[in-house]
């Protein structure tokens, strides 16, 4: 054993695997001690750490494979000349700059969004030039690089000083050492990989410890595999027949009644009295703002002068709740009006294309549909979702060059996309063509930049200042678009895709979920406050009532200005992948994989969780309805009854 230990791909092996938990511990001493306030250590704490050290453990063993296999394949002769030498010595820093790099990035990625290397990750690395541009624009990577690079040439200095590196010089394997190595090397990752399961960390209470109890690399890879959950294999269900019963009797209401007989056709007409109107509708879907950016939630910068003016004048949802964490999420709930099934958005999915979508009305009454984004509509597969809805697609591959004045990497600045969406509707209303557009901003991103001179911010103010420039543009807009002839006949519906950040320590933090959203034009809509809790799905099903239409939809989102409305329980949907929730203004119920749920009682304005007591009588309604909206909405798309007919 002691010579199977000191051959060459063994000392191969525990040097690279050695370098990898140094770094990995590492990592996790500086995220835990970036987050201990949010933590509240203790002993649930250390017990995390100890599983995080175990995977680390688990993790080292792929770390180490590619150096075993080195080992195995290089002659002991070989490793003693000089060019080998300085090759292995090049390697070497190679894979520990990569590890310093995967450390700084983890640091990085755990300050924004509070989590290990998950879904988001993953997405991040399919969509390199974006997302590298953004990296680019958003930190000092001119200084980033280089000091990685130089600390892992002092690390390998350090560890060649230390005379780790001359024990691989020594005697060459033997055969049979090589050959127990292969073993090793084809045998042990393949067990680690079937017997070890990130979803056997323990629940904690505080979601920290959750994320304090993986291992980043293992989290990534984990994530790049389930891209999308089955809803039958992981989540609590109830019998096929019970859910859709149940189903339509949640959703139908006297106006809105189920197309047929059929218990599998969950399509409801939505019937109402009046004379249709044929207004045009321009929806902006607002790139990360935050409820929390507003006055009417508490915020008292002034960053948000044109929104909050707007919101005094409009149909406005005081209590709006965004249905997840990604910008394809928000479109998702708005286009779709459904909540959020399990895993990656369906926007984001191979099947996700020539779906039913809330365009279908527009484009029944033979309105010009369009979908407006200053970046590559490419990115998260958008272009391919609205086009197969029956949009026109302007994004920025479709616009000349003097149509963008200033742009980040994830595109054009918000006026650039506000002017080029006036000059569309110009062209339909001269053409007396009636225009629904679906625009999407991007200016308060990172890395927060915008063109000077529109604000009393300047750059440097990043942040604050690129909420603040996306309100300027917004109001920019508007007051644009009223000197049109068409602004008369439309309506402005404003809403986020989600909020600015979404890390806490709850399993689900809901107050990284409130967002605003209105309907405006104050000679059509008037205004009104909506108190009820509701979500971005009810968003385009209270559009289609002040437009008075007729229509059939296989959404779960409600008219919240209908009569019905009032009778209805209030409800809204979040979730951030793995898990999907439904809350009410008094309770959270949350389903998670492997069957597992928790009930909590909510108090909304601080997005407080207390455990609920085993209440059959509250508890199990609350779990039954949840399960229900859920599990249909995920059958309704997997079953592909939501393809839309492209005759």
């Amino acid at each position: 054993m002691n010579r199977l230990l000191s051959s060459i791909p063994a000392r191969f092996a525990i040097l690279s695997g050695g370098l990898f938990l140094a770094f990995s511990f590492v990592s996790r001493i500086a995220l835990l001690a970036t987050s201990w306030s949010e933590i509240s250590p203790g002993i649930r704490t250390f017990g995390a750490f100890g599983i995080g050290i175990l995977f680390d453990i688990f993790a080292s063993v792929f770390a180490a494979a590619p150096w075993l296999l080195l080992g195995i394949i290089l002659p002991g002769k070989l490793l003693k000349t000089r060019w080998m030498k300085y090759t292995l010595a090049a390697l070497a820093v190679f894979y520990s700059g990569i590890l310093i790099f995967i450390t700084t990035a983890e640091w990085f990625f755990w300050e924004e969004f509070g989590a290990r290397f998950n879904f988001i990750a993953v997405d991040y690395l399919i969509w390199t030039q974006e997302v590298w541009g953004n990296i680019s624009e958003s930190y000092p990577m001119g200084i980033i690089i280089p000091a990685i690079v130089i600390l892992a040439c002092l690390v390998i200095f350090g560890l060649k000083k230390t005379g780790l590196f001359h024990f691989t010089e020594k005697a060459p394997t033997k055969a049979r050492h090589r050959l127990a190595a292969l073993a090793f090397l084809l045998i042990v990752p393949f067990l680690t990989g079937r017997l070890v399961s990130q979803s056997a960390i323990p629940a904690f209470s505080n979601q920290y410890n959750t994320e304090i109890a993986k291992n980043g690399c293992w989290a990534f890879f984990t994530a790049f595999k389930q891209m999308e959950l089955d809803y039958q294999r992981w989540y609590l269900e109830l019998p096929h027949d019970e859910a859709l019963s149940s189903v339509h009797r949640l959703l139908n209401t006297p106006t809105e009644e189920s197309s047929s007989a059929d218990p599998e056709d969950l399509s409801r007409t939505i019937t109402t009295t009046g004379e249709e109107k044929k207004w045009n509708v321009i929806l902006v879907c607002m790139e990360s703002m935050s409820a929390d950016f507003m006055r009417y939630a508490g915020n008292e910068l002034n960053l948000t002068p044109k929104l909050e003016e707007l919101r005094e004048n409009s149909v406005f949802f005081e209590n709006l709740y965004a249905t997840g964490t990604r910008t394809v999420r928000g479109m998702e709930a708005i286009t779709l009006g459904l909540p959020p099934t399990p895993g990656q958005a369906i926007i984001y999915r191979p099947e996700g294309t020539n779906l039913k979508t809330s365009f279908g009305p527009f484009l029944d009454r033979g309105y010009d549909c369009g979908f407006f984004y200053g970046g590559d509509g490419r990115f998260d597969y958008m272009n391919r979702f609205f086009s197969t809805a029956g949009c026109r697609i302007v994004d920025a591959n479709a616009w000349k060059d003097s149509d963008t004045t200033f742009e980040t990497a994830w595109g054009a600045c918000d006026e650039d996309l506000f002017n080029k969406t006036i000059a569309d509707a110009d062209a339909d209303h001269a053409k007396g063509k009636p225009f629904n557009f679906f625009c999407m901003t991007t200016s308060n991103h990172r890395p927060y930049d915008f063109p000077s001179g529109r604000i009393n911010l300047t750059p440097a103010d990043r942040r604050k200042g690129a909420v603040k420039y996306a309100d300027w543009a917004l109001g920019d807009f508007i007051e644009k678009a009223s000197a049109k002839p068409w602004f008369e006949n439309t309506i402005f519906v404003i809403v986020s895709d989600h909020c600015a950040s979404s890390a806490g320590k709850q399993d689900i933090e809901v107050t990284k979920y409130r967002i605003p959203g209105m309907i405006y034009n104050p000679a059509l809509v008037g205004k009104n406050k909506i108190t009820k809790l509701s979500s971005q799905i009810d968003l385009m099903p209270t559009v289609f009532g002040l437009l008075n239409w007729n229509y059939t939809t296989l959404g779960f989102g409600r008219d919240y200005l209908s009569h019905s409305a009032e009778s209805l329980p209030e409800r809204s949907f979040v979730s951030n992948y793995q898990k999907i929730a439904m809350i009410t203004p008094d309770s959270m119920t949350i389903l998670k994989p492997n069957k597992k749920h928790s009930s909590y009682n909510l108090y909304l304005p601080t997005g407080e969780l207390t455990r609920m007591a085993i209440d059959r009588k509250c508890r199990l309604p609350l779990l039954h309805d949840t399960t229900t909206y859920y599990q249909t909405a995920s059958w309704l798309f997997g079953s592909g009854k939501m393809k839309r007919s492209t005759k």
